[in-house]
């Protein structure tokens, strides 16, 4: 939607009524011009016919039989100089007339060229300012998904960190030495979300049978179904995963393998 001034908009309406009403004026005045004329028209047809008839003599024959020549004459003389004056003054009113209604057309062929130009200036000032709006709310809306993606690589950066640091907290529980661990080492550990589904299942499912074994053998020794045997130590257990791990990882595309906490976490949960 446009948003323009109230008080621009205002005096632009108070212009259009007032060039509406100038415009209705003239369109009043030519009906009046013409129906003039019309009359002027009807009125110099009469005024011919009655000059015919007179011209004829008919008429004065008809109606003025008791006059002589001298009087007829001199009558028809007068007559016919009046007829004549008052064409002259029909003509006049005439050209007159046509040179009004010329001046009101042209007038008229003004008022509505500036009317049109107005209305042109007006719509382009419009959609100057739609095209305008337009594309402050593209820059806007690009500023807006460029923050949300330094946002979101930001908290992608804050989670890589909370992870590594959740991963050495966890080797440290283990009693794993933390000389040497490195976050680019964590990631070279790290399986892509794109690898193969199966090689990951297989290694998940062999944890889980040597956790399985573990706690069977543990539970067998708390029975005393089998020998005491001294438990292995963590860091053993971790070596003998780390083992199968990496022999799982030579076996997958692309060598690379996603632990992540809850994988080393299965890993270091006591039998």
């Amino acid at each position: 939607m446009v948003v323009l001034n109230n008080s621009s908009s205002g005096n632009e309406e108070t212009d259009v009524m007032q060039l509406w009403g100038i415009i209705t004026q003239l369109g009043e005045q030519l009906s009046q011009n013409q129906s003039m004329s019309v009359s002027l028209y009807t009125t110099a047809g009469k005024v011919k016919n009655q000059s015919s008839n007179l011209q004829s003599g008919f008429v004065l024959r008809r109606f003025n039989l008791d006059k002589s020549q001298e009087e007829y004459d001199a009558l028809l003389e007068q007559m016919s100089a009046g007829i004549t004056a008052e064409n002259q003054g029909l003509l006049h009113d005439n050209k007159q007339l046509s040179t009004l209604i010329k001046e009101y057309e042209q007038t008229l062929e003004t008022l509505m060229t500036n009317f049109r130009n107005r209305a042109q200036h007006i719509q382009e000032r419009e959609l100057s300012l739609i095209r305008d709006f337009e594309s402050k709310l593209l820059a806007r809306e690009e500023e807006n998904s460029n923050a949300e993606l330094q946002t979101n690589a930001t908290i992608s950066n804050a989670v890589a960190r909370l992870s590594h640091l959740f991963r050495q907290l966890l080797r440290a529980q283990g009693g794993e030495s933390l000389e040497g661990i490195s976050p680019s080492d964590e990631a070279e550990e790290r399986v892509p979300w794109t690898l193969a589904q199966s090689a990951e299942h297989a290694l998940e499912r062999e944890i889980e049978l040597e956790r399985l074994q573990r706690e069977n053998q543990e539970l067998r020794r708390m029975m005393g179904m089998a020998p005491t045997q001294p438990r292995a130590d963590s860091a053993d257990m971790h070596a003998a995963f780390d083992s199968r791990r990496a022999e799982s990882v030579d076996q997958r595309p692309g060598g690379a393998m996603n632990s992540g906490p809850q994988s080393y976490q299965q890993m270091n949960t006591p039998g």
